[in-house]
């Protein structure tokens, strides 16, 4: 009884303060019990605004002097409108809800029915495109708060925590208030006015989906239950009917086929007659966490349904640490523009529930205008409409629209912007703008945030001259900056750097322990110039090598060229892609006296021109001439003697090397390339083009001569090869990513070992390679070839497949893969591998088991150890 008595003390003296300043409207939302009803939704009907109560069901808000009519929105309860009039003070107005009493048909008692959710949702999927079009443009003010905390740690970090003051109920918080402008068909507009902030939110934001929309077929990555495909992954239970304010509303539960990532379960509400949605409230999964999505909608102007609440919560855990981040979003101010072409009021015909209307609609139109009707008349017309035909004619106007714009590859065009005084704000400003009213708890939250963060400034101010003093102390250089590297700056955007020693110094038998580094000279303006040298010297041999580049690079920033000259002596692996690192490499060496690496070292001169000609198309000069030298094994130095084993040759065996590699031989290939993707789609952002995941194959063609006789060149072939390579969501059940190539040598009356097509094999435990375009079991020169070969690699991450199912398993972020890799040359005898394998654990590992066949025999298996494939798409909403 004390608490309560406090909270309404607390809160009449908020009141009396804020009625001081402005005027407007504040009070309480309960249930008929006095229950707080949180986060309810208040909306403005004459302003278009939207608010939302408090966790304590308080709310506030601001109005100018006039009459207005409040309706108070909470899913489950009966919609409540109140007329108020404001002057100068601010009026209270508490508000207890009604819960809302279902409607439930009697068709849905009868067995055997089919259940009337599911003509709800066909006429609704059948308007989907519809309700995107049917703006023009809009302008809308977003406030947004977000909060996130570390709810739990692994038992053995909890003291240590503790003991430096870790408090995970303050890890992060954030207020923002931002203007939007939407114009049709992808042009989004946001200025941040203003905007607080404490903490990382570490990519929680719940921008996709407010920005989104559920019309769209997918939203954030996962299928909206208004997608056309949506019977193919949800099912539909009606729930019941209610009116509120005149609109009748069915409340319809989704009912994932498969529970998981990339669908949605819960209800969603749709409005009779309109089929636009009336409110939400869904949940789906990303990595094993999940994201709870309350959306409620309201009428602008009576013209269309638009969002004016969302709430979001997101819980889950990643290697033992439990998250959560909640945030509230309220839309306000609309200012709507509809499209006049789609300015009309049409009834939607259920083909499967009205027959034979839809039949005697189609007999009339293939007698009277005819199937080729004017789109936008048709649309225009206010006649009746089957679900059939409003679709195809939404298709055939998105089809126009496309054909009518400039860039009809943008498929979005957004712009960011931050006012200058946005993170300027003093706490009065924000008490006058915030729509949702700050509880007890989160008042004294944000006090030790600020306090916490004035600590932290003056610790940062503290560290920031200490690191002045130091560098004025060490006049810009430190001795140990020759072990872990640094950068100098010389001049006016000219900079010196040298590379770091301790992670460049490796083993091999051909070099011994070998160090190389790299010192570079740089000019970076409109234009990039760059001169690099790198120093190498082999122990075992006693030999000091070097290469030196030049390189220039220039053009628009959205798609530069690239110019560059390159020559020296150097030792390189035989395979230009390395399929094994100097690391692992060491390691093996070392400890395991295994040798998979293959050298050669080359006299050489380079010349590469780069031209990107389009966003989608690049393409690539090279002349090289070189004067190659076969290296052997200097060393048999092990740290760990096995009795069984030696190293094995720096020339690998190989099915159509015939004879040794010669000494020495010259070279000279000129080489070309082209990359495209001809279907790419694109986002825009601030400018700045960015291709969209997933939208189009890359092409590529490459094709090299070795030239005879010029500077004394050996080499005497041409060689052609063709590639296609593609990622792409065959639907939500899984991703697909394949690479398939093919080459031959037209001619080849000579091509040397460094010549030959290589491939990325494996021998090792540790994957290091793209899982997509490497063999888990292949040796890494067995089949190289200088004839013709085949390649394919076939990827597919399940969303659930076999310990997926367990909904414990897909919880904590964990895939199940399938790949098979083929491999097509005169020696490989269709070497074929097929694996599975299990990702993301701990949500960065990929564990693999691999079995490989030859001409239909098993030849070999194997356990690998691998990153998760997909380590660079990590969890974000936003």
């Amino acid at each position: 009884m004390p608490k309560k008595n406090a909270l309404i003390t607390a809160f009449f003296i908020f009141f009396v303060a804020t009625s001081l300043l402005a005027g407007g409207v504040s009070g309480r939302v309960t249930d008929t019990h006095g229950k707080p009803l949180a986060y309810a939704t208040i909306f403005v009907q004459q302003t278009g605004s939207g608010a939302t109560t408090n966790e304590e069901g308080y709310y506030e808000l601001r109005l100018e002097p006039g009459n207005y009519t409040l309706v108070f929105q909470f899913l489950g309860y009966k919609t409540e409108a109140r007329e108020i009039r404001v002057g100068q003070r601010v009026e209270l107005l508490n508000v207890s809800l009604q819960e809302q009493p279902m409607q439930l048909p009697e068709v849905v008692l009868y067995e055997g029915r089919e259940d009337p959710a599911y003509t709800v949702m066909r006429k609704a999927i059948a308007k989907a495109s519809y309700h995107r079009q049917q703006l023009d443009s809009y302008k809308a003010m977003v406030y947004i708060k977000g909060s996130g905390r570390l709810k739990d740690s692994p038992f053995f970090l909890r003291k240590a925590m503790a003991k430096e003051g870790i408090d995970s109920t303050v890890a992060f918080t954030s207020e923002s208030v931002s203007r939007i402008e939407y114009q049709r068909p992808s042009t989004f507009k946001e200025k941040v006015i203003s905007i607080y902030t404490r903490g990382d939110d570490n990519d929680m934001g719940p921008n996709n989906y407010i920005n989104g929309s559920f019309y769209e077929p997918e939203i954030a990555e996962t299928v909206s239950p208004l997608s056309p495909k949506a019977f193919g992954y949800y099912k539909f239970k009606y729930e019941g009917f209610f009116l509120d304010r005149g609109y009748g509303v069915n409340k319809i539960q989704v009912i994932p086929r498969s529970r998981g990532e990339g669908v949605f379960e819960g209800y969603i509400y749709i409005v009779e007659d309109w089929w636009s949605i009336y409110s939400l409230s869904l949940k789906t999964y990303k990595l094993g966490f999940a994201v709870n999505i309350d959306q409620v909608y309201a009428p602008i102007e009576d013209k269309a349904w638009m969002p004016v609440s969302h709430k979001f919560y997101i819980d889950g855990k990643i290697l033992g640490f439990d998250f959560e981040y909640n945030y509230l979003a309220t839309v306000s101010d609309y200012e709507i523009v509809l499209n006049p072409e789609l300015d009309a009021d049409f009834q939607v015909i259920d083909e499967k529930l009205n027959r034979e209307l839809a039949a005697e609609l189609e007999r009339n139109r293939a007698e009277g205008e005819g199937k080729n009707a004017e789109i936008r008349e048709r649309l225009a017309s206010g006649e009746e409409l089957t679900r059939k035909e409003l679709r195809q004619l939404m298709r055939e106007y998105e089809k126009e629209e496309r054909r009518e714009q400039e860039e009809p590859e943008v498929v979005m065009n957004t712009t960011f912007e931050v006012d200058s005084m946005a993170r300027k704000r003093d706490s009065a400003y924000w008490e006058a703008i915030r729509p949702v009213p700050l509880t007890q708890q989160e008042v004294k939250g944000y006090e030790r945030l600020d306090s916490l963060a004035v600590v932290e400034a003056e610790k940062q101010a503290a560290d920031s001259l200490e690191s002045v003093g130091r560098r004025k102390k060490r006049s810009g250089f430190s001795p140990l900056d020759i072990i872990g590297g640094s950068n100098y700056k010389v001049g006016e955007k000219q900079h010196i750097a040298h590379g770091s020693l301790w992670d460049r110094f490796f083993f091999n038998p051909v070099e011994g322990f070998n160090l190389h580094t790299d010192l570079s000279y740089s000019i970076n303006r409109d234009n990039r110039f760059a001169f690099t040298i790198t120093p190498r010297y082999a122990f075992a041999r006693e030999k000091l090598t070097g290469k030196g580049q030049l390189s220039y690079t220039y053009g628009p920033k959205a798609g530069r060229d690239n110019f560059s000259l390159e020559g020296g002596r150097y030792i390189y692996q035989y395979n230009p892609q390395e399929p094994i690192s100097n690391l692992f490499n060491t390691y093996l060496n070392l400890v395991e006296e295994r040798n998979y690496i293959s050298l050669y070292e080359k006299d050489y001169l380079k010349l590469n021109h780069s031209n990107r000609l389009r966003e989608n198309l690049t393409l690539s000069f090279s002349a090289e001439w070189a004067n190659r030298y076969r290296l052997e094994n200097t060393t048999t130095q092990v740290w760990f003697n096995k009795e069984d084993r030696i190293y094995a040759p720096n020339i690998p065996d190989n099915g159509e090397l015939k004879g040794e590699v010669p000494e020495t031989e010259k070279a000279f290939v000129l080489g070309f390339s082209a990359v495209a993707r001809p279907w790419q789609k694109y986002r825009i952002k601030n400018k700045v083009k960015e291709p969209v995941e997933y939208s189009s194959p890359e092409l590529r063609l490459a094709y090299r001569q070795g030239l005879k006789d010029v500077a004394e060149s050996a080499t005497d072939y041409s060689y052609l090869e063709v590639g296609i390579q593609h990622k792409f969501r065959p639907g939500v059940r899984g991703i697909v990513d394949f690479k398939v190539e093919a080459g031959m040598f037209l001619s080849n009356n000579y091509a040397g070992f460094a010549d030959y097509r290589h491939f990325m094999g494996n021998r090792i435990l540790l994957v290091t390679a793209d899982p997509v375009g490497s063999f888990r079991l292949l040796p890494y020169y067995e089949h190289s070839t200088m004839d013709k070969f085949a390649a394919a690699h076939v990827h597919y991450q399940f969303r659930k497949l076999l310990f997926t199912q367990i909904p414990e398993v897909w919880l904590l972020g964990i895939k199940e893969n399938v790949f098979v890799n083929y491999l097509a040359t005169p020696t490989s005898d269709h070497y074929t591998e097929v694996g599975y394998s299990i990702d993301n654990i701990f949500r960065f590992l990929r564990l693999e088991a691999a079995v490989s066949f030859q001409d239909g025999k098993y030849r070999d298996w194997g356990i690998l150890l691998g990153i998760a494939s997909n380590i660079g798409g990590s969890f974000t909403v936003r």
